[in-house]
């Protein structure tokens, strides 16, 4: 009986080998190879506000600039060969277990992978659409399989890399030469300078060098690549181990105009969110696609011209930065995070700040009591249970707070939380404990206006209804408070303090204002110097700065206080 079973799974097995090979042979002849996709050199992707008639921007900057593959070194192809397709002279224009990879993960209910050889990246771009389809993905297996078997391969890699995006407005190897390292052409790129760019195009946003989280990673990939080189002959054992010391020094180009004043900082936001999504790469910039954000035109042109009243004649050196949030929704509605992104790609609406003052209503979440912010926060300080206050900040959005500060959260210049983190936990408060993540997408669409994406916030009951409310009544009217040099408070509850000594703690590191209600929840913060750790007294700002800019924001805008269901005795 188990011999007849075994033959039988035997021969079920087979006839699915036949089946599929079948399968692939008449996909494979009814394939023809379409027109080149003029698309993907025409289309731009605008991104535009929440109301969907006032344009934001475009990720949109082609800067493609073609050179025949003799003129390119065996270093340079080798690579991209190494980073992407190490099999590429060889392979039949397709990976099968990359194509198995993006099977299972269909089955599994997962976004589809990439598992791409260089012909299939070649293919998606230039024949296809940047939709990730099963379908899509069929086609680009049939296409590719056809491409590989009809054109030379010389020629494949030569169309790649004039084609292929390595973020940064480029488009083709000459141009991110350019415009990573100022290097005009391909021959004069060095070891070093090829292997960052074959890094980058895997994904450029991943791998982008203006995010300083991106750092580690870029060198991991970076070494990986070096090694493949190795691993193909093209450099040494000697000297990859040189090499792969450091990555090489970039000299970018500067950023497109597109990015100029503060929608800089929006653009970059919504790029940095889409990448999430799977927008990302030529995706993105050569799609097509109509991007509706979450920012609300009249509040952010409000927001603006706050910010830069707030600045005083000689602001060299200072930053202002402004976030608001709706509650419930976690729709971003309004950021200021600089007054040029040109100039200064530093976010400090999402840069960590010292929080000063404005963690402790989180001792009201933790303890609720009828003693008061401050002596409520002192007394669990006190009595070793600071621990709970910096539980409750985190369960409203503030993100983890080291353990070196979690005794007494926010009494030391730690740099804790941003403008959009202490936005977001306050809007927590205000929305009867109901946390959202922060988000600036609202809706994807492509060309032909179908959508591809849609934000579905989903709200999580962070906090007790009735203890958020009592926190929140507490906070009526706004709360300020100025971030100075080491505390003594500090000082007794962390033995081990990592902060630093400014001017025997008499330095304003940051001044603070916040202020949340049932329809909007906003932080403004003061800092100053090129990290943010300069003195701001000599700016001429003192407590009551943040607290103006946030009056000239909000203006005549109603601004509704949220009523509990019930009182909390």
């Amino acid at each position: 009986m188990l011999l007849r079973l075994s033959g039988w799974s035997l021969a079920l097995f087979f006839v699915l080998v036949i089946t599929v090979v079948a399968a692939f042979f008449i996909g494979y002849q009814r394939t023809e190879i379409p027109q080149v996709n003029e698309e993907f050199r025409a289309n731009t992707t605008i991104v535009m506000y929440a109301d969907g008639n006032h344009q934001l921007g475009s990720f949109y900057e082609q800067n493609r600039k073609s050179v025949p593959l003799q003129e390119v070194p065996k270093r340079v192809q080798d690579a991209v060969i190494a980073a992407e397709d190490r099999s590429f002279w060889t392979n039949p224009g397709i990976s099968l277990p990359g194509m198995a990879r993006a099977a299972l993960a269909i089955a599994r209910g997962k976004q589809l992978q990439g598992g791409s050889t260089i012909t299939q990246q070649y293919v998606k771009i230039m024949y296809l659409n940047q939709e990730r389809t099963m379908a899509r993905k069929l086609d680009e297996l049939f296409i590719a399989t056809k491409v590989s078997r009809t054109q030379d391969k010389k020629m494949i890699l030569e169309n790649y890399l004039n084609t292929i995006y390595f973020g940064e407005g480029a488009y083709g190897i000459r141009a991110a030469g350019q415009v990573y390292f100022g290097v005009d052409h391909p021959k004069n790129l060095s070891v070093p300078q090829a292997a960052y760019l074959a890094t980058v195009l895997n994904n450029p946003t991943r791998f982008d060098s203006d995010d300083p989280a991106a750092a580690g990673r870029t060198l991991s990939r970076y070494r990986y690549v070096l090694a493949g080189m190795v691993e193909l002959s093209t450099i040494t054992a000697a000297e990859n181990a040189q090499y792969r010391r450091s990555l090489p020094p970039l000299k970018k180009r500067p950023k497109g105009n597109r990015y100029a004043g503060p929608a800089g900082y929006l653009l970059d936001l919504a790029r940095r969110e889409l990448a999430q999504y799977g927008f990302d790469g030529d995706r993105l910039s050569g799609g097509g696609l109509r991007v509706i954000t979450t920012f609300d035109h009249a509040l952010q042109q409000r927001a603006i011209a706050a910010v830069e009243a707030g600045y005083p004649s000689d602001a060299l050196g200072l930053h202002v930065a402004l976030a608001s949030v709706r509650p419930r929704t976690g729709e971003v509605l309004a950021l200021v995070g600089g007054r040029d992104y040109l100039k200064n790609q530093q976010n400090w609406a999402t840069t960590k700040a010292p929080p000063a003052t404005l963690l402790r209503p989180f001792a009201l979440v933790a303890e609720p009591s009828e003693k008061g912010i401050n002596s409520t926060f002192f007394d669990l300080v006190d009595a070793r249970q600071g621990e709970r206050i910096s539980a409750a900040a985190e369960a409203a959005g503030i993100p983890r707070i080291p353990r070196a500060d979690r005794g007494a959260p926010g009494l030391g210049p730690d740099p804790l939380a941003s403008p959009l983190d202490l936005a977001t936990a306050y809007a927590t408060l205000a929305a009867d404990g109901a946390r959202v993540r922060p988000h600036v997408i609202k809706e994807v669409r492509d060309s032909h206006g179908k959508v591809l994406w849609s934000a579905d916030p989903k709200p999580v009951q962070a906090i007790d209804k009735k203890i958020a409310w009592f926190a929140f009544d507490a906070l009526l009217g706004g709360k300020g408070g100025n971030a100075t040099g080491l505390s003594i408070e500090k000082r007794r509850f962390n033995k081990k303090c990592r902060c630093k000594k400014y001017n025997d703690g008499k330095d304003t590191l940051a001044t603070w204002w916040v202020s949340a209600a049932s329809d909007l929840s906003t932080a403004v913060l003061y800092r100053a110097g090129k990290e943010g750790e300069s003195d701001l007294a000599q700016y001429g700002v003192d407590e009551s700065s943040p607290g103006g800019v946030w009056a000239a924001y909000v203006g005549p805008l109603s601004l509704r206080r949220a009523e509990p269901s019930k009182p909390l005795r």
